[in-house]
């Protein structure tokens, strides 16, 4: 394979443009498995470079050439490799957020659709009956002892009950259930959805009129006696349409606290063995969360090595993010917080920032009143106007407030009365019945850097973002496979042609 060394032309290249939709797809991007170019040494895949160039022109109004968006990536390149060398690859919380990232990314691929539409068509045939019931409840104190004790007592009560025993005698006695156990452990009719999952499920599978057995909550245990069914119309109680049911399942079935929860966990665990048999026996022993883990692990490991989607969108979030922190720390921040580099930007620019029109700067402050407008005019006599602001903010709360302006005319209706000679206006805040000036003056021209900070930091931030590219030329080596580029610009041709 024939390598050329190459150093890039400039250009700010722009996170957006490698940051986008998941959406969209890269046409011929799984098919291919050269490499278009190396940075120090490392191999870059055509794939990648491929999905990202078509997912960037998905987006534009006007897409790029090839050679355009080559530029681009080289650059993206160049910062990806800076972040790992610089370490944000190895940092904790890098690690951290990437595992998450692949995790929440595999799920759509693990995911049952038949095993969770049953659930939702069971949720779906739930939701056109409104169940009578009545429980006794023991609640979960989370020492071993004591709940030991309540299932003990819970089994005794239901073997009574199952004997003949009164279940509202019962409940009233025992259950722990403050707001139901005066009423006899009644609960009234209730639609689906109003008690944890595996708790409506033992509602509409025991029979009307007989008893559950033991059932757990995440607040505790349960038994259940069944009533009557009656249909959702008679309670003006609305049907649900499929997909506000199936979006109610998929919520709340993310949670530990409803049975389904593990439903789904155990059925992709069964899944995953079918798909991984080698790892069944390592997983044997294992408690089911531990092993469900093992079994995560190694279906990552599977989409990374043979499914191109679920690869480049790793991979595009993983640069993304590297991308991201080294571009912070190297331009961002420095371009926010260097108030030297600003000043001395700015200076030598200083002929660069320049108004249209003239600007009214100084402080405006609205009062409750009057009094309290004369009081602070007072007391802010040869103040500054941060401290005019600070002063007014600390002493006078809700009877008063200041902000400090720099506006054209036309932005504000009581600067353009006091400083521009328009009508009065009233005060935006209705407690605020007064207005007026501190150290009002008409500027032709910026005075100082805060006049037009804003501009002069994405300024100067374009310049500190220049500088780092060229930098990054002169010490990352990157290599274009130029033969791999022209079979590229043979295959685009050709499909565009059909």
């Amino acid at each position: 394979m024939k390598l050329n060394t190459i150093k890039s032309q400039g250009g700010k290249a722009v996170i957006a443009a490698m940051m986008l939709s998941t959406g969209a797809t890269a046409l011929n991007a799984k098919e291919n498995k050269g490499v278009i170019m190396t940075v120090d040494g490392e191999e870059i895949p055509t794939s990648e470079f491929l999905y990202l160039f078509q997912k960037n022109n998905s987006q534009q109004v006007e897409p790029q050439t090839l050679d355009e968006y080559l530029d681009l990536f080289q650059v993206y390149r160049l910062k990806v490799a800076e972040a790992k060398q610089e370490g944000v690859d190895t940092t904790s919380n890098f690690k951290k957020e990437i595992r998450q990232y692949r995790r929440e990314l595999l799920e759509p691929y693990i995911t049952d659709t038949a095993f969770i539409n049953n659930l939702v068509d069971i949720a779906m045939d739930r939701e056109k009956t409104v169940l009578e019931s009545s429980h006794i409840m023991f609640i979960r104190t989370h020492d071993e002892e004591k709940d030991k004790r309540s299932l003990e007592i819970l089994d005794s009560l239901r073997q009574e009950l199952l004997n003949g025993a009164d279940f509202i005698e019962l409940a009233k006695k025992y259950s722990q259930d403050k707001f139901s156990s005066e009423k006899g452990g009644y609960l009234g009719y209730t639609p689906a959805g109003t008690f944890p999952y595996g708790f409506e499920t033992a509602e509409y599978e025991t029979p009307e009129g007989e008893i559950s057995d033991i059932v757990e909550s995440h607040v505790g245990w349960h038994i259940i006696k069944s009533g009557a069914r009656k249909p959702a119309e008679e309670f003006n109680h609305p049907v649900r349409s499929y997909d506000e049911i199936k979006a109610d399942v998929l919520r709340k079935s993310s949670s530990p606290f409803d049975t389904r929860f593990f439903e789904i966990r155990r059925n992709n665990i069964e899944n995953l063995k079918k798909k991984h048999p080698k790892m069944v026996e390592a997983i044997a022993n294992l408690p089911e969360d531990e092993a469900y883990e093992v079994l995560i692990a190694e279906e990552e490991v599977d989409q990374y090595a043979n499914n191109p989607e679920y690869h480049n969108l790793v991979d595009e979030y993983t640069n993304g993010s590297l991308l991201y922190e080294v571009s912070v720390k190297n331009v961002w921040d420095k371009a926010s917080n260097d108030e030297e580099g600003l000043n001395d930007y700015y200076n030598a620019n200083r002929a660069n920032y320049t108004w249209d029109t003239p600007h009214a700067k100084g402080v405006l402050v609205q009062a409750v009143n009057d009094s309290v407008a004369d009081v602070i005019r007072a007391n802010v006599i040869g103040m500054s106007p941060d401290e005019v602001v600070k002063y007014v903010r600390s002493n006078f709360k809700k009877e008063a407030t200041a902000d400090k302006f720099n506006m054209a005319k036309g932005a504000n209706a009581m600067v353009d009365n006091l400083m521009f000679g328009e009508a009065e206006t009233t005060p935006k805040i209705k407690s605020f019945k007064t207005y007026f000036i501190v150290d009002g003056r008409i500027v032709d021209a910026p005075e100082e850097l805060n006049d037009v900070k804003s501009l002069v930091v994405s300024d100067y931030q374009e310049q500190l973002e220049n500088d780092w590219v060229n930098s990054l030329r002169g010490k990352h080596t990157v290599q274009i496979n130029q033969k791999e580029l022209k079979n590229l610009h043979k295959t685009l041709k050709k499909e565009k042609s059909h």
